[in-house]
Order: C-alpha cells, then structure tokens, then sequence
C-alpha cells in the first residue's frame, strides 16, 4: 500500500513538474509565435502597399453582400501615422478557392494583390499565380491589377485579360477583387474622405431555387395541366434515371411541350434531378432543379435562374458544352457539367415523347449525343 501510495505522489509530482514546463515553454514561445505571424501578415501587406510603412488591423467594416465571399480581414494602411488606404483579406470560390490580399489606396486605386491561397487546377487555374506566367502586356496575371481604379470594375477580357485557358479562375479573382475593393472603399470614404464609390455595392450572389415538377412545369410554360405518360422503368439514358414524363396542355388542351424528369450524379454522390420542358420543334422551353444536394456556395449555386436558363432555347439535339453553350458556376465546373448532361438527357427524351405526338422528326445521328468530361477548366 505505501509502495502504491509513494508511486502515485511520484506520478503526481512529475505531472506537476511536466504541465509547469509546458506552461513556462508555451509564455516564452507564445509571443514569439505571435510575433512572427505579425510579421508574415506584414510583409504580405506591405507586397500589395508597398508605400505604407505601418499596418492597423479594423473590425467594424461592413462585411461582403455575398455569402459565397468572406472579408476575413481589414487593416488601416499608414504612413508616418497617416491613414493612406486599407489592406483586405478576401477567400472565396474561384475554379476551387483563392485567398487574396489587395490594397486600396483613398483614391480607390489598387495597389496590389498577391494570392494567399490558390487550390484550382495545375497547368490551367494556377497559373494566376505563376510568376513565370505572363499576359500579353508583360504582367504576371496578379500584377496587373496594380494602378487600377475599382470604380472601373473586374470584367475579364475588358478592364483585365484573363488567364488563358482559365476564364473561371479569373472570374472568381475579379469577384473577390470587386468585394474587397468596395468594402475597403466604402469604409475609407466614411472614416477618412477617401473617394466615393461610382457605382453600387456588387450584387448578392442569386439564391438557389429548387421546384417541385408541377411548380416546374408552371415556371416553364405558364400552365400546370400535364397528362403523365408511362415509361420504362428499366430504362437508364446515360446510367441516369427517367423519374416522370409528362405532355403538357394548354386550357384547350392542345399539347404544347413534353416535360422530362431525370436524376443523375452531380459533385455530391447524392447527386441531384432536373426537369426539362420540350415543345413540337425540339426546342428547349427551359430546365429547372428539382433535387439537389450538392456543397453549399459550390455545387448549389447551379441551382440559381442565371446558370439554369441559359439552356433555354436550346436544341434538345445538340450536345451541351462548357464555356459554348452554357458557362459553368464559378467553383462548381463538375457540378455544372454533371447539371448540363441531366439537362441534355431529359431534353432529348421529351423530344422524343413530343415527336410520338406530331412534332418533328429527329435529326439523323441525334439518338448518339456524348456528354460532357469535365476535367479541364474551358
């Protein structure tokens, strides 16, 4: 028992020793730590401002009016103790994510960017980053957002070139650069008479809209009256699955469209269902999301108006293709794709429903359509 008795205080007292080491390392490192990120966040600032010599971190700026975007930091930019413009910090999707920090000075002039993080494609997205990778006036892609106006806006291909094969990339830069430029103006304008903004805050990302297939077939077509008409169940277009088909009516009854509800893989393994309206011409009505459960702020926003009707209009016959037909969400390329090929399913299947009822033939070699690879960025 003494023997048990005296190795418990031992243990005790070594526990005591070990956790008053720990304790006395950590006072010693701590700020040490500290100090070095200070000094690493530093170094990137004074990159993107090269003419403040001090930096003062800000909470109470007005944060980004989208959701998909996050302003995680602010910093005063000073010079000689005078506020000469601010530094961001802005994350957000890109063809996956960029982090950047960009400064603005009280004229809202861009006086740099540098990425802090960029996880998109090797040999496509990446080279935003290269140094080694240069546009046509001479710049790295980064470098030439420096001397700017951000009242003049990020438009790729007119106020910026876009990094070549990488359109998706460079959207999403120029969207993070449109957040962090206006939020950082705004607040220099308020507190410190920096110029006024030209323009509005950037648009809040569209939110996604999901539709049941009545609702759907509503939105498309302006009546709700449908016939459903059977299918084969064993039947799998593409490896997807047929959920209903439909004729819709107008109020005469005359048979205006065909609607097609499929089901197929998206970015998420649960994957997602879209309905497609067709009429007599073999014309896309429109397409509308009916399941989806894919990556919020990703894979979900192929689920808002703007990426969802620009099939509209199209041929149920021709293959539907990235960066041709339709342009892909901005970090959700394989969503969009995987969107587009349930689209292009369905479309050709209501056609064929509609040709059964007096619309027009198939053209030759149009049952053969391929569907989309998306491993590229364009």
């Amino acid at each position: 028992m003494k023997q048990m008795l005296k190795l418990g205080f031992t243990l005790a007292a070594f526990a005591v020793v070990a956790c008053f080491l720990l304790a006395l390392v950590n006072n010693i490192t701590a700020p040490v730590i500290a100090q070095q990120q200070i000094e690493k966040a530093n170094a990137g600032m004074k990159t993107v401002f090269a003419d403040a010599d001090s930096f003062e971190e800000v909470t109470d700026y007005k944060p980004s009016t989208d959701d998909a975007i996050t302003i995680a930091k602010m910093y005063l930019a000073k010079q000689g103790g005078t506020v000469v413009g601010a530094v961001v910090q802005v994350s957000g999707p890109t063809y996956d994510h960029a982090t950047i920090l960009v400064g603005l000075d009280l004229k809202r002039t861009v006086t740099g960017m540098q990425f802090l993080e960029l996880t998109d494609s090797p040999g496509f997205g990446l080279k935003a980053n290269d140094p080694s990778y240069k546009t046509k006036g001479g710049t790295t892609f980064y470098d030439q957002f420096k001397g700017k106006n951000a009242n003049d806006g990020f438009v790729v291909n007119e106020t910026f070139e876009a990094v070549s094969g990488a359109t998706i990339t460079s959207k999403g830069v120029a969207n993070l650069l449109s957040q962090g430029t206006y939020s950082a103006g705004e607040y220099l304008a308020e507190k410190f008479g920096g110029a006024a903004s030209s323009g509005d805050a950037p648009s809040a990302a569209e939110q996604p809209v999901l539709f049941t297939f009545e609702d759907a077939v509503q939105d498309i077509c302006g009546t709700s009256v449908t016939e459903d008409v059977p299918f084969d169940s064993s039947y799998y277009p593409h490896n997807m699955l047929i959920d209903r088909e439909a004729l819709v009516k107008n109020a005469d009854g005359a048979i205006v469209a065909a609607a097609v509800e499929v089901s197929g893989q998206t970015y998420s393994e649960n994957g997602g269902s879209v309905i497609v309206a067709v009429d007599a011409d073999r014309t896309i009505l429109g397409a509308r999301i009916v399941r989806l459960q894919d990556s919020p702020n990703l894979g979900m926003n192929t689920a808002v108006p703007s990426f969802y009707k620009q099939f509209t209009s199209k041929s149920a016959d021709q293959n539907l293709r990235p960066g041709t037909d339709y342009d892909v969400v901005s970090g959700a390329s394989i969503s969009s794709d995987c969107v587009a090929d349930m689209v292009k399913v369905a479309a050709y299947e209501a056609a064929v429903i509609m040709e059964k009822h007096g619309g027009k033939t198939a053209p030759a070699g149009s049952a053969e359509y391929t569907l989309n690879e998306h491993y590229q960025e364009e």
